[in-house]
């Protein structure tokens, strides 16, 4: 389990979000909730359904896990979700809604899957030419499978090979024999590249994990790592990060300027929505590669969206300019009032609203 200062770190940034939506967004709801109701402070009654959902995730997850051990042949590894709570003070402090499994062929293993009953969810195009297969449920239990070819990673950087992840699995936390996972430094690594792929330095819930699977790991194997897999720079940015919000070390500049949103546990604003997508790459690639990125930004920055006029496009940036300080989640909420669509960055709303594939029978799920 990760150090007390972590846990401490958190508790503090639970105080300063000033909406229960942001506390939901950075996946630290949870924790804030225990943090409430140790102080004799009053829980929400929505977080309170959170903590159920959670606790029946938890207490499910080794019995899903065990079907699909049954149902498919060959390796698997499970990533995320309930391991990172195994480094959690509870494990139904960290939310979830899918097992994500690494697995040699997965097409193979999700044909296993549905012949044993499991039920495909979810817009099936969606989930066309990406790294897994569409989710799949068992009627009965709460949370989704997802079936992955290799980790999502961040373009432009090559994702280790299967048989490297393989070769260094280790049993994972559940007890379910023929499950493994990764040992913490290639999953914290892991951790990290999963969360930048889809926005750099997005929810402190992400920090949170990367915190957790890597304490008490040599900083040293984690760089070497990190080198190896192409996220030198990556690492050490979201290293800064966690650092300077959980450690106690000193901040770093994304956390001034395009990350603010971490410290002060809320949305990114416009401005620093548009920063993060102008600037995010030189925190993440060699300059030159940052610098050809950033001019290819710019360009599309500066042209109409297809289908797009270029009155709507002007019209869309002045009001980007008048709502520069303001959330991105009010924002886009305009835009769509509006009847515009918003840039294609924009489309998380606000950090926490991934969508998720419904249940078949049309029930919600934790």
């Amino acid at each position: 389990m990760a150090a007390a200062g972590i846990w401490a770190a958190v508790d503090r940034l639970t105080d300063r979000a000033a909406r229960v939506d942001d506390l939901r967004a950075h996946r630290i709801h949870l924790l804030a909730a225990r943090r409430r109701r140790a102080a004799g402070r009053p829980v929400p009654a929505e977080l309170e359904a959170d903590e159920r959902r959670a606790v029946v995730g938890a207490l499910t997850a080794p019995v899903l896990l065990r079907r699909v051990r049954d149902a498919c042949d060959g390796p698997l590894l499970l990533v995320k979700g309930p391991e990172v709570g195994a480094r959690y003070p509870d494990a139904a402090l960290r939310s979830y809604h899918d097992l994500d499994l690494l697995v040699p062929d997965p097409a193979a293993a999700q044909r296993a899957l549905l012949a044993a009953g499991f039920v495909a969810v979810g817009n099936p195009r969606l989930y066309e030419d990406i790294h897994h297969e569409r989710p799949l449920v068992a009627r009965d239990l709460p949370l989704h499978v997802e079936l992955h070819s290799q980790p999502k990673w961040p373009d432009g950087c090559a994702p280790p090979r299967m048989d490297e992840l393989l070769e260094a699995a280790v049993p994972c936390s559940l007890g379910v024999d023929g499950v493994e996972t990764l040992p913490r430094a290639h999953h914290a690594l892991v951790l990290a590249a999963h969360s930048w792929a889809h926005s750099p330095l997005r929810r402190v819930g992400e920090l949170l994990d990367v915190a957790s699977m890597s304490d008490g790991v040599e900083a040293g194997e984690l760089r070497a790592l990190a080198a190896d897999w192409g996220l030198g720079r990556i690492w050490r940015t979201t290293d800064a990060a966690v650092g300077a919000l959980l450690e106690g070390r000193r901040t770093t500049v994304p956390l001034r300027t395009w990350a603010r949103h971490l410290p002060a546990v809320r949305d990114r604003t416009v401005l620093e929505t548009h920063l993060e997508h102008w600037l995010g790459d030189f925190w993440a690639l060699p300059r030159g590669q940052a610098l050809a990125a950033a001019r290819g930004l710019l360009r599309r920055e500066l042209t109409p969206a297809p289908g797009e006029t270029l009155g709507a496009k002007l019209a869309r940036s002045r009001l980007a300019v008048r709502h520069a300080l303001v959330r991105r989640v009010d924002h886009v909420e305009q835009l769509e009032r509006a009847g515009t669509r918003a840039p294609h960055f924009y489309e998380l709303a606000a950090p926490g609203t991934d969508q998720r594939p419904p249940r078949p029978d049309g029930e919600e799920h934790g």
